[in-house]
């Protein structure tokens, strides 16, 4: 590495990104009143809340094992993936998590926060049963080559991974408060067997902000007559530009927009992030991202 300098430039902006502690108490605050509102939450009010604030969801760094150090794919949540020529429900959320040697979509399903557990008889109610049973869905869709090589055709995972690796989708369902789940102790050891290798289960109560999330947005995959993009539909307050991040940024259509509509941005933190994205497209164009000899933000 001696003697190679960076192929960037760098500008301060006129004011930092908000602090990430900052950050995590304000989602933490907004998220208790949304969880323990009267009424309870709507499965919609919880998938726009955490489309607003993809940290919350698990998964980025991987489901499954050790948390990678790997950014994921495109650098984002997806909302309401497409699964190709899948015609029954999409899932909630998706990760396309990344680590040396794995691909790992992590499929996620959403319920309303008082959907319940259990039948007063300690039975597993029908909406449980359902939601397990559109997680095995997509694991069968998985098992067609066809549906698999279509898949990371759509989301461009070759280009995600230039090398061969491993390709291990894992499924998360979010279902209900703790309280419930675990109201009897013979049901907290029940629950606990619902879990399988590649399933997770969890309640809502068991959602925090990932501070490693800090830098990751949240989009819309877009079908335009078979042409596929990608819609940014919010970007964290804590938001900044890495030369390193610029190859999935360059993928994401509308993020000057979602910068635009995050109300925790200053107006003069906002126009320097807009104003700063070409300069990084361009770069990345005439450079192929080489040069980013450390993972440095633009301040």
């Amino acid at each position: 590495m001696t003697g190679l300098k960076p192929t960037y430039q760098i500008e301060t902006p006129p004011e930092p990104a908000m602090e990430w502690k900052d950050y995590e108490q304000l989602i933490l605050s907004e998220w208790q009143k949304l969880l323990d509102g009267t009424p309870a939450p709507t499965e919609k009010e919880m998938q726009h809340f955490l489309e607003q604030y993809p940290s919350m969801v698990p998964g980025a760094f991987n489901l499954i094992g050790c948390e990678s150090g790997h950014y994921p794919w495109l650098c984002g949540l997806i909302s309401q993936p497409i699964l190709p020529s899948f015609d029954h429900r999409k899932p909630d959320f998706m990760w396309l998590s990344l680590n040396s040697a794995t691909i790992e979509p992590v499929l996620i399903e959403i319920e309303a926060p008082n959907k319940r557990w259990w039948t007063e008889s300690g039975q597993q109610t029908e909406r449980l049963t359902q939601a397990l049973d559109q997680i095995l869905q997509w694991k069968m869709w998985f098992k067609e080559p066809h549906n698999l090589d279509a898949f990371k055709k759509m989301y461009g995972l070759d280009l995600a991974t230039p090398t061969k690796r491993n390709f291990r989708p894992s499924y998360l369902l979010i279902f209900g408060r703790r309280a419930e789940a675990n109201v009897k102790p013979g049901l907290i050891a029940k629950r606990s067997l619902l879990a399988q290798d590649d399933v997770t289960v969890m309640t809502y109560d068991r959602l925090n902000p990932n501070p490693k999330a800090h830098n990751l947005v949240c989009m819309k995959i877009k079908n335009d007559r078979g042409d596929y993009s990608f819609k940014t539909i919010s970007v964290p307050a804590t938001f900044t530009l890495k030369p390193r991040l610029a190859i999935c940024r360059s993928r994401l259509h509308d993020l000057d927009i979602a910068i635009n509509l995050n109300n925790h941005i200053s107006k003069k933190r906002k126009k320097f992030l807009i104003q700063r994205l070409p300069y990084w497209n361009v770069w990345l164009k005439e450079t192929g991202g080489c040069g980013t000899i450390k993972p440095v933000d633009e301040e």
